[in-house]
This record gives C-alpha cells, structure tokens and sequence, in this order.
C-alpha cells in the first residue's frame, strides 16, 4: 500500500535509485509507521534498529523479524516532514504566535490532523493553506467574525472546528468544500450559494451552531445529508424562514434550538419539522402555547427536552390517538408554573425516563403514566407534599420504578 505521503516528486526519485526498475524479480515495498513494530526489527548482527538512524540511498540494510527477513530504508531525516497528526493540549492562557504557526504550516506539509487545542490565536494563521491534505482541522480564535477565503482552499478537509468562533461572514467558496462533513463553532453564518453554483455540501452532517438567518430553502435545500443540527440566535425574528426550510432536511434526526432574543416570542405551530426527527431540544423559546399537541404527532421522536423558559404556560396535554409513539427520553426543565399536566391513555407507550425540574406547582402526573410499562426512571425537582406522598406510596410498594426525588429524597 502506497501512502499519499508519496506526492513528494523528491521521494520518489530516491525510491528509485534503492528499488531500480531495470532489475528482475517482484518487490514489495511496507510502510511502517508503529515505532513499536520498528524498534522489534533486527540488523543481521543483532542490534535493534536506531529510531534516528538514516539512511537514503545506497545499499540496504537486511533485517529480521522474527523467521522474517527484511530489507529496509528509514528516512530519518524526513521523519518530522512526514508528520500526519499534531494535537496541542496546552491551556488557555497559552497564545500562539502568527510567525510560530506560519514556520509550523511550512515544515509539516502532509499533516491531516492539526489540533491546536485551547492554546489561543489573535487572528486566522498565515500558511494553513499550504496544510492541502488536512482532514481535520481545530483552532481558538475568539476574535474572529470573518472567515478567510483562503481556509476555502483545503479541498480535503473534513471537519472544521472553531467552537469560540462567532462568524458572522463566509466566503462564497465555502460550498467548494465538498468533503465537508462537520462544522463545529460558536455559530456560522452560511452564505446563499452563488447564482451560477448548481452543487451541495452533500456530504455534511454536522452543523453547530448554525445562525437562523442562514435557515432559508436556498441553503438548507443544499445540504441534503445534515443528521444533526444546532440552529441558536433570534429565532423570532427569523421565524419564517426556520420554520418553513427545516422540512428539506430529509434526512435530520438530532435538532436542538435556542433562542437568543429577549424581545419576542416563536410561534411553534408555524413550524414544519421533517418526520425524520429522532431527537429535539428547545431552549429559550418562550412558548405560550403548549408544544405537546404539535410535537407529538412527530412518528419518530425518541428524546425530547424542554429546557431552559422552552415554555410559559401552565397545562400540558397529551390527548392525540397515537401520541408520541416512539418517545423514550423526556425532559421538562424550567417549566416553573405548569401545574396541571393530562395525558390520553396509550400515549407515550414506549417511554422509558422522566425528568422534571422543577415541579413546584405540579399537583399530580397523570394517572396514564403508571400504566406505561416501559417506564423505569423518575427524577422529580423540588415536588410539593401532594406529589411527594403519591410517590412514596409508589416506593413503599416496591414498585419498577426507580424514582428520585431533589434535593431532599423520597
């Protein structure tokens, strides 16, 4: 197997003087890059082989391994050049200098993996666009809101992490990186895709976190592949465009979104999820009306959180035929007033874990809920005496489930 370390034309030529073509009889050329495996092989005399040692051109060294013989080339001299994956795991408090990245990008050309960890940078580095067969790439720049154009020029690269990034401007050619298949930051503002530019980012999975302004169906129509995503910013002021373009995600399963804006409301019945949705959560949505009656038609929903004021209001219902049928996971979260909760019998027949924090004013659960059988873990925050004796009954009866009452115990 020939690595794609071997585009270096100089490399080549070396290997042809030690392997000349003129000469009869099969060769097989191994590359080993375990310097355990290295360090085992042995010279005719018996000394190990010297992870140091150089060798281009020339007459081969004969090795052994074992019953195996073996000639080998060790380019020790390039070995550093060769580098393939470079993870920083310095703190935050380290700053990178631009010169020390840019002397970096120059001498490790063939890395794929570049991981500069916490350790912060002032701006984008100079030189990473020499990095051409980068796959991954994980950088700390809390100050950058415009992404250069020239980061548009690694073709290869498959995941893109700046999670302190806040970037309220791409480059157009962003949709020329079409091994894309994960976007990790603070949030991104996509650009609408060029007049004259027919292709997708089909490959893309990963979005987090995506800004709502960039929810249009010319965007969104043009990642066909996007299982999980993360949409945070105002979600009131773009409302119609979020609510009317996530149903061209076919394919979505994992939607989590959060709402950043203090002055208004969303309005969820306007919203058209696809029914691919396996996993939802809503954050500072300030719901007045109650989600259940529209998220419950969802067929394969399996996780969903209410978190953080996700809703306002006081009463929840699951009364529809057939509501929510595949649910196993449910978290009700900051729901501060909600005080009467009823649900239709056969509802939530899979459900298997409930979390509701707090249920200050919530008298009772419903009298459905004991009759669903898969139902095996209760945690309740801060319930009032009425709620508390009912489940103490439960416990004293030694009953499935596993409940847990915050902060005091059942």
């Amino acid at each position: 197997m020939l690595d794609d370390v071997f585009n270096d034309s100089e490399l080549w030529d070396e290997l042809e003087e030690v392997l000349p073509n003129n000469q009869n009889g099969s060769r097989v050329l191994i590359l080993v890059a375990d310097l355990d495996l290295l360090a085992s092989l042995e010279m005719e005399n018996g000394e190990k082989i010297r992870l140091n040692s150089v060798l281009v051109g020339g007459p081969l060294i004969r090795l052994k391994h074992e019953a195996w013989q073996f000639f080998i080339l060790h380019y020790g001299k390039h070995s550093d050049m060769y580098l393939q994956s470079f993870m920083n795991h310095s703190s935050e408090s380290d700053r990178l200098t631009l010169i020390d990245c840019e002397n970096f990008c120059k001498k490790f050309k063939h890395l794929r993996v570049l991981n500069l960890g916490s350790a912060v940078l002032d701006q984008y580095p100079p030189g990473l666009e020499n990095l051409y067969l980068l796959k991954y790439l994980k950088l700390n720049i809390p100050s950058l809101k415009c992404l250069p154009s020239l980061l548009c020029t690694l073709l290869n690269l498959e995941t893109l992490e700046m999670p302190s990034s806040y970037i309220d401007q791409s480059p157009e050619d962003i949709w020329m990186m079409q091994k894309l298949m994960h976007l990790n930051f603070g949030s991104i503002t996509l650009p609408t895709p060029p007049k004259n530019y027919s292709s997708s980012l089909k490959n893309l999975i990963f979005i987090s976190a995506l800004n709502p302004s960039s929810c249009t169906l010319d965007i969104l129509g043009r990642l066909p592949s996007v299982q999980t995503l993360r949409i945070s910013g105002d979600l009131s002021y773009y409302q119609s465009g979020v609510s009317k373009s996530l149903c061209e995600l076919h394919k979505l399963e994992c939607l989590k979104l959060v709402n950043e804006s203090k002055l208004s409301r969303i309005v969820l019945s306007e919203y058209q999820f696809p029914l691919s949705l396996s996993q939802l959560s809503l954050s500072n949505t300030e719901l007045m009306e109650d989600p259940m009656p529209i998220l419950e038609k969802l067929p394969r929903l399996r996780v969903q959180k209410l978190k953080q004021n996700s809703y306002l209001g006081r009463k929840l219902a699951c009364v529809g035929l057939s509501s929510f049928p595949e649910l196993k996971v449910l978290h009700l979260k900051s729901m501060y007033w909600l005080d009467e909760w009823t649900m239709g019998a056969g509802a939530m027949p899979k459900l298997e874990s409930l979390i509701v924090n707090p249920c200050a004013y919530l008298r009772k659960l419903p009298e459905e809920m004991w009759c669903i059988k898969s139902l095996r873990k209760l945690n309740l925050h801060w319930p009032q005496t009425e709620l508390r004796q009912t489940l103490r009954t439960f416990k004293d009866m030694e009953w499935r489930y596993d409940i847990q009452l915050y902060p005091y115990g059942i």
